[in-house]
């Protein structure tokens, strides 16, 4: 599932999530995907940064950026929670 690097990392798609569970990066793996990288919000969670050796997924992650274009234009696919917005309430 992709190829491997010096260091033993795998190299190939890149996903970028909202949400993330071990469920969420099991079916990644078995898709191809090989890093992850995670937008976090306010809550308590930090997930584990993994360098993705041994055929896991690499994980990275951050809580905020200026430019998430940037990010969004550097990944294979998006995972995100949709949201509501009540225009209204503007």
């Amino acid at each position: 599932m992709g190829e491997t690097d010096d260091d033993g990392v795998r190299s190939g798609k890149t996903v970028f999530v909202t949400v993330d569970t071990q469920e969420v990066k099991e079916e990644l793996s078995r898709k191809g995907y090989t890093h992850i990288l995670i937008q976090m919000g306010r809550g308590s969670f930090i997930p584990t940064k993994s360098a993705g050796k041994n055929g896991c997924l690499a994980v990275d992650y951050f809580t905020f950026t200026s430019s998430i274009a940037d990010c969004l234009k550097s990944v294979s696919l998006v995972l995100s929670h949709a949201d509501t917005w009540d225009t209204s309430r503007t």
